[in-house]
């Protein structure tokens, strides 16, 4: 998948994986579990103690190392296919299925019901707030999608670059004043991609700016690793990161600021830069360690970054259920304290990592067989919500 090293290094295959860049998104997916189980189960009460707190920052960088990874991949894979997407190939096309597919995947996650009859009988429109909202999948697809189609529109590597920095820094900068404005006379399915005012969970303004700052980085990379020197871009990016955090800090301790209603914690420039710094200082630590030891494609981490999307879905049903009656928030509730929190953690761990693992192996044994299973379960669950009436 990478790009052939000039280095001395060993060369690998065109089509091996950026290991590192699948442990970084594998730690996400884990800690993102974690989330969601304390999140949705904890007693409220537990949740004033200041681990819950220091947790809380923690678990505040899954969404944004969730997305950065996105944009890792996506330049890895523009990289690689350049030449199919600016001349618009079947490649181009079906990247943009897969996103498509996403975006559907995304949006059935938070249907009211999940029952075509049932849909059709919602006089309520209250129902299909939670349908509208920009969740992360949604704000992966649309980002991805805007970033795609720069390729053949601009058809310059080094253009596509310097337009994907500025559109990041616009976003940075412009999300303070973007989320608070008035979107009430906004289509009532756009306004959550730019407010989180409408129940949405990850507006573009700021999310997109991870994803798009992590397709720069991605960028850097593969040309640093083009010229042998990606030792010189982990040491450049992790003091550039190092820098940004610190400067970020100062400028949040001064006692003024450009912005109106000024919330560190709220899509403030500051709190990005500390975020993606930290980012970017996980992923150049995670190259020490797959440059020191052979990574295990098998480990707990690994295959939750590779199949990150699968784990992420079935995850999700699991602890919320959303249509489905029976979910770990149904039948235990937000009772339970960091004990109990923490086992059904573990053993949904497990049991995540047991079916990514057989996925995983099943598409390694035989990748048609593999896609059989997946069209079949696709279509079972396409005929489930044009059956059901309960």
């Amino acid at each position: 998948m990478n790009d052939t090293s000039v280095s001395s290094a060993p060369v690998r295959r065109a089509s091996a994986r950026f290991e590192f860049i699948d442990l970084l998104r594998g730690w996400a997916v884990f800690v993102m579990i974690e989330t969601h189980v304390f999140n949705a189960l904890l007693e409220p009460g537990l949740k004033e103690s200041s681990i819950f707190k220091v947790l809380t920052f923690v678990n505040g960088l899954v969404a944004p190392a969730f997305l950065f990874c996105a944009g890792l991949a996506f330049a890895v894979v523009l990289r690689r296919k350049w030449d199919d997407y600016i001349f618009l190939r079947k490649p181009f096309w079906r990247y943009l299925f897969r996103l498509l597919f996403i975006l559907v995947v995304g949006y059935s996650l938070h249907l009211p019901f999940f029952s075509l009859s049932r849909l059709k009988e919602i006089n309520d429109p209250n129902l299909w707030i939670p349908f509208f909202q920009a969740d992360i999948l949604q704000t992966i697809a649309v980002s991805l999608f805007l970033l795609t189609i720069l390729a053949p529109v601009l058809r310059n590597r080094s253009i596509v670059f310097r337009a994907t920095g500025v559109l990041s820094v616009l976003i940075i900068f412009a999300s303070p004043f973007v989320r608070h404005l008035d979107y009430s006379t906004t289509a009532r399915w756009l306004s959550p991609y730019f407010t989180m005012q409408v129940n949405s969970q990850f507006p573009i303004f700021p999310w997109m700016a991870f994803l798009s700052a992590g397709t720069v980085i991605g960028f850097w990379f593969l040309d640093m690793k083009e010229r042998g020197k990606e030792r010189a871009f982990v040491n450049q990016s992790l003091a550039l990161s190092l820098g940004a955090i610190v400067i970020s800090l100062i400028i949040e301790a001064l006692p003024w600021t450009i912005y109106p209603n000024h919330d560190f914690w709220d899509a403030s420039p500051e709190f990005f830069f500390v975020r993606c710094g930290l980012i970017v200082c996980a992923l150049d630590f995670l190259w020490m360690y797959e440059n020191k030891k052979t990574v295990s494609q098998n480990s707990v981490i690994t295959l939750f970054g590779k199949e990150s999307l699968l784990v992420y879905c079935v995850h999700l049903l699991i602890v919320y259920g959303y249509t489905y009656k029976w979910s770990f928030v149904r039948y235990f509730g937000p009772h339970l304290n960091y004990a109990e929190c923490f086992a059904l953690f573990v053993a949904l761990t497990v049991v995540m990592w047991v079916m990514a693992f057989c996925w995983y192996r099943l598409k390694r044994w035989n990748i048609q067989v593999a896609k059989v299973v997946e069209f079949v379960t696709l279509g079972s669950i396409v005929v489930m919500f044009l059956l059901r009436t309960e």
